[in-house]
């Protein structure tokens, strides 16, 4: 009995070994999820950036909801940078998804874009190399192991090097532009900008920048793919911009995709029950931008005909409301009455004014004393002096 017993013993025992090797294997191939967020405000030689440091609060905090092991890093300064890029690097394994979010001071220059420390004090084009830490360094790390790598950067702000630099550095040829320029993606990387190549992103008004401010409620929807959630994080952005911030993308992302929320029952949900994709989003923004300064009300109709669901309608509604709405009554007409004056009154000794008075009154005024005209007086004068023609015109006028 007791060798049944040790027996039944070594069959659990080997049991139990076997299925924490099972969910290792397991684990391995799905890998884990690691995060490096870095949010600067406290800048020393350039404007701060209040919600630098609340973004990435804030996006730290939803992505370990969503099992991201997370990095934070507040107002990293040069030496800190570095540290932190490093340490995340080495944390890496093939199959690991490694996502790296950034909200700051950041500016492109020579095509090349770079992300600035609050250290970062830039007299000259040669200090980027030393001051700065540049972008594609980074991304380079991050997928050294040929993982998964998304890039969230939230560094469009507009800053004050982006002109210091410009003026120092025309005559030698380096080109220093507002914004972050456009990136090719890796395999396997996806890349989110707050807002379009060379164009300034909005640190917000509030709490969060627009582009953060849907990030945080966007990142959280289940089983929907990065690539979907971009394209309603751009409408969010255009729709709390007025359209003066767009989101930009660029991914090379393979089957299965990313989710930053998979949800397992969702396998079997059939093709029209996925999200779609938005494939006028585009047409939507190019058409809003080639009527948006008119006062056209017919424009805006043919916007929301056709575009039913854009990122403008309540924009193009409000000015069809403004456009249409009836002009108030105009309270001062004296200009209107002076103006008519000089119509209704003419003066009586210009020469229009004699003509009219010839048509108007009798003809024989000048020659009432003639007798061709009429006047047996002067026709009998006239033929007393022996003027034949006065004669017969008296006996004309029967007198």
């Amino acid at each position: 009995m007791s060798k049944i017993c040790l027996l039944c013993a070594c069959l659990l025992f080997l049991a139990g070994l076997s299925a924490p090797a099972s969910s290792e294997a397991e684990i391995s191939q799905r890998g884990h999820r690691y995060a490096l967020v870095i949010g600067n405000s406290a800048y020393r030689y350039a404007p701060s950036l209040p919600n630098g440091v609340n973004d990435a609060n804030a996006i730290a905090r939803i992505l370990e909801e969503t099992g991201f092991k997370v990095t934070l890093g507040l107002d990293a300064d040069a030496s800190t940078f570095r540290e932190l890029i490093g340490k995340f690097r080495r944390n890496l394994q093939p199959g690991d998804v490694s996502l790296f979010y950034y909200a700051g001071h950041g500016l492109q220059a020579n095509g090349e874009n770079y992300l600035l420390p609050v250290d970062a004090a830039l007299h000259r084009a040669a200090d980027l190399a030393l001051e700065a830490e540049r972008l594609q360094d980074i991304i380079a790390a991050m997928t050294a192991e040929e993982n998964t790598a998304i890039v969230l950067l939230d560094a469009c702000r507009d800053n004050p090097f982006v002109k210091q630099l410009s003026g120092q550095s025309q005559s030698r040829g380096f080109a220093i532009e507002k914004g972050l320029g456009a990136l090719d993606a890796g395999r396997g990387v996806f890349i989110g900008f707050a807002t379009q190549p060379g164009n300034v992103a909005l640190d917000g008004a509030v709490n969060h920048s627009p582009f953060a401010d849907s990030l945080v409620k966007r990142i959280k929807t289940p089983s929907i793919d990065i690539e979907i959630l971009m394209r309603r994080v751009r409408l969010d952005v255009m729709n709390a911009t007025a359209g003066r911030q767009v989101p930009w993308s660029n991914s090379s992302l393979v089957e299965p995709g990313f989710s930053f929320n998979p949800d397992p029952t969702s396998n079997n949900q059939s093709p029209s029950e996925l999200p779609q994709p938005d494939i006028n989003t585009a047409k939507d923004l190019e058409f809003w931008k080639s009527i948006k300064d008119t006062s056209d009300v017919s424009m805006y109709r043919a916007y929301l005909a056709a575009f039913p669901n854009g990122a403008f309608i309540e924009i193009a509604k409000s000015r069809i409301a403004k456009f249409q709405a009836p002009s108030p009554p105009r309270k001062k007409t004296l200009t209107r009455k002076v103006s008519r004056k000089p119509q209704v009154s003419l003066p009586i000794n210009e020469p229009s004014a004699n003509r009219s008075a010839e048509t108007t009154a009798p003809a024989k005024q000048e020659s009432v004393g003639r007798c061709r005209d009429g006047n047996k007086e002067r026709c009998r004068e006239r033929c007393r002096e022996g003027v034949r023609r006065a004669c017969r015109k008296l006996q004309q006028l029967g007198g």
